[in-house]
């Protein structure tokens, strides 16, 4: 009964397959060659994009290997059945999806050595929206290409589409730039622009990778604020608290801290108060070589955390790797005694940023890898960030610790302000009314918050009267 069981499931796959390849068959009988558009690897909702690992495996003109983890250098659901799921597109533009499952032969006929000949310039080949529930925006994306570029601010109402109602989506894109192909994922209110610098042997546009305004631990994330105000591949702009979106350290001296790429190029530029803002900078002393740079690196549990760029920076090895077991005396002391601490790491690889993190006592190994690197806004981000913040989410933007009031005089507000974050996102008047009473009459009052997004710790305060606006 076991052995009639297999025979048939063999069957059926079989035919599956069969039927696939007559499918491409009859499709592209003007033409028997396909290029890659592109290939996932996976089940259910655990995918990983294996693009460019199936175009090395081209060789002559033919795509011929066996299905499996080992092969495809991937495995985003251990110990689980996978498939690949390969979208072709032949001579007349027609796209279609074939589907083989682990332990299977693929056997195709491509265009070219890596199967990407594709037309010159810029082409959308897939584009979803959403955020549990994702929509396919890839002909509303197409249609708004100009000059084979593409600049759009991601939000539901310039993507003619909202999937989930309330919630704060992401935007994934798989495109070509002259038959490169090239990989971005956005959320909400930050700015598509394609091609960008990520695309290796693209000159690409100014790409901002973190930014961060403030001094000391008294920090707030303005990542997003500039890249929002890119424009043509430049950016001019004045460093005030308005222009940063409030004041994190109220009557010091603040400073911007930026890292970018322009042109395959990482720079990395320090502007005071008031001064004026530039990019892309001009001159190699904005610019440092390829290469393993960390950007930012925190260490610590709760809302105790240490800032160890430093100590992280002065341990490279031949500037291009690290290994480094993560304790108290390697972090330089322990910020939060008694609790288990996480090291989050950004940093930069050849021109790349990337993220990773290490629980204490573990060993950090940088780069994550040599040829793909982690960034921040992974298809697999939530579960990667849950190994090292169980029940969290990459995205989520959470208060660590709020308070309301003046001098000793004061009231705990953190719950109340977690209570009222819609989509990651925190907006609310700052007056004796929204924060639930006032601890110290007669007294000027000032609303501080510790809080944390994309896995590090901020913080900022907003003076009675204000607008607490996070991230």
């Amino acid at each position: 009964m076991n052995n009639l069981l297999r025979n048939t499931r063999l069957m059926r796959s079989t035919v599956v397959t069969i039927s696939a390849l007559l499918l491409l068959a009859a499709a592209g009988s003007a033409q028997d060659r396909w290029q890659i558009v592109r290939a996932q690897y996976g089940t259910g909702t655990r995918w990983a994009d294996v693009t460019l690992r199936v175009q090395s495996l081209v060789r002559n003109g033919v795509l011929d290997f066996r299905v499996s983890h080992d092969s495809l250098d991937a495995d985003p659901a251990e110990g689980q059945r996978k498939s690949l799921r390969l979208d072709v597109r032949n001579g007349r533009g027609l796209v279609r999806q074939i589907v083989f499952a682990d332990n299977r032969q693929v056997h195709l006929l491509v265009t070219g050595d890596g199967g990407t000949s594709y037309p010159p310039g810029l082409q959308i080949n897939s584009a979803q929206y959403g955020a549990s529930h994702m929509t396919d925006v890839t002909a509303r994306l197409a249609s708004l290409v100009r000059d084979n570029s593409l600049s759009l601010r991601v939000a539901y109402d310039t993507i003619g589409v909202d999937p989930d109602e309330g919630r704060t989506k992401h935007l994934d894109v798989n495109y070509t730039y002259n038959g490169v192909p090239g990989h971005v994922t956005l959320r909400d209110g930050e700015t598509l622009n394609l091609p960008d610098a990520s695309i290796v042997g693209i000159g690409g546009g100014l790409r901002i990778l973190t930014a961060e305004y403030g001094t000391g631990y008294r920090l707030i994330d303005v990542t997003s604020r500039l890249n929002a105000q890119v424009q043509s591949s430049t950016l001019e702009l004045r460093i005030t608290n308005d222009s940063m979106g409030g004041d994190p350290a109220h009557e010091e001296a603040k400073w911007l801290d930026v890292w970018y790429v322009f042109n395959d190029r990482a720079g990395h530029v320090k502007v005071h108060e008031k001064d004026v803002l530039t990019l892309p900078g001009t001159g190699d002393t904005n610019y440092y070589q390829n290469g393993l740079q960390i950007t930012r690196a925190q260490f610590g549990a709760d809302y105790r955390f240490a800032d160890v760029t430093s100590q992280l920076n002065s341990q490279l090895q031949g500037g291009n790797s690290l290994s480094l077991r993560i304790t108290n005396d390697a972090m330089g002391g322990d910020p939060a005694p008694g609790e288990r601490k996480v090291l989050t790491v950004f940093y930069i690889y050849n021109g790349r940023s990337g993220r990773a993190f290490a629980n204490e006592n573990d060993v950090l190994i940088l780069p994550v890898g040599t040829t793909t690197v982690r960034g921040d806004r992974d298809d697999d981000d939530d579960d990667y960030y849950r190994r090292y913040w169980p029940g969290r989410s990459a995205t989520e933007l959470r208060v660590l610790r709020a308070s309301w009031g003046a001098g000793g005089q004061q009231r705990d507000v953190t719950s109340q302000l977690n209570q009222q974050v819609q989509g990651n996102r925190l907006n609310v008047a700052v007056n004796d009314g929204s924060m639930g009473g006032d601890p110290a009459p007669g007294a000027e009052k000032r609303l501080r918050v510790v809080y944390m997004f994309r896995g590090l710790r901020y913080e900022t305060n907003v003076p009675e009267g204000g607008v607490l606006a996070l991230p």
